[in-house]
């Protein structure tokens, strides 16, 4: 006939319970991360975000996971019994800009208006690093080219004699700096600075 095992001296564990999943700061980063962990980009912004660079054998989006739940949660400061002064609000380009992590590029429009009134617009454009780094990644120039643009168009015109050209409606928009230059030159600025 089988013995039954005595209750007092059968150890029993009790099921340990899971680690509440990493409470990410915001969707967009999560899924930047679940679809490209191992992006420069990616990890670029990680190290910018926590102030702290990932880990080289955090390759997958669960490692990294796990790696953020082991950081020390960022608290807000206590709240001061004194009145928080107006701090008004800066575009993080423009601090970019201020703390000199831009590169300046010449734009120029030309083109005419109502069809006959043939103009320029020069501008000399301050390119903030973060842009760089986009063009970069992306191996796109479409947003640094807009960027220029925007700030180009913003800038008085310089209407010229129109009879010496053909009117009509095109307008025409370039960067009068050799790009390839100034995209080598970002790299190794960003390179410094540990952002790729």
């Amino acid at each position: 006939m089988p013995t039954l095992p005595n209750p007092m001296e059968t150890n029993i564990e009790a099921p340990r319970p899971e680690a509440p999943p990493y409470n990410w700061p915001n969707h967009d980063l999560k899924n930047l991360v679940l679809l490209a962990p191992m992006s420069p980009y990616t990890r670029a912004l990680l190290r910018i975000k926590f102030n702290c660079p990932v880990p080289d054998g955090a390759t997958t989006f669960e490692q990294i996971e796990a790696w953020l739940a082991t950081l020390k949660p960022q608290t807000p400061p206590p709240p001061s019994t004194h009145p928080t002064p107006f701090i008004p609000w800066t575009n993080p380009r423009e601090q970019e800009i201020e703390r000199g992590e831009y590169i300046e590029v010449t734009g120029k429009i030309e083109g005419f208006e109502l069809r006959k009134e043939y103009y320029k617009q020069y501008a000399d454009v301050r390119v903030p690093l973060s842009i760089w780094l986009q063009a970069i990644m992306d191996d796109d120039r479409d947003d640094l080219e807009q960027y220029v643009a925007d700030r180009v168009r913003n800038t008085s015109h310089d209407y010229c004699d129109s009879e010496y050209y053909d009117s009509g409606d095109e307008t025409s928009f370039d960067i009068q700096d050799d790009l390839d230059e100034l995209m080598e030159q970002a790299q190794q600025m960003l390179e410094e600075r540990g952002l790729i």
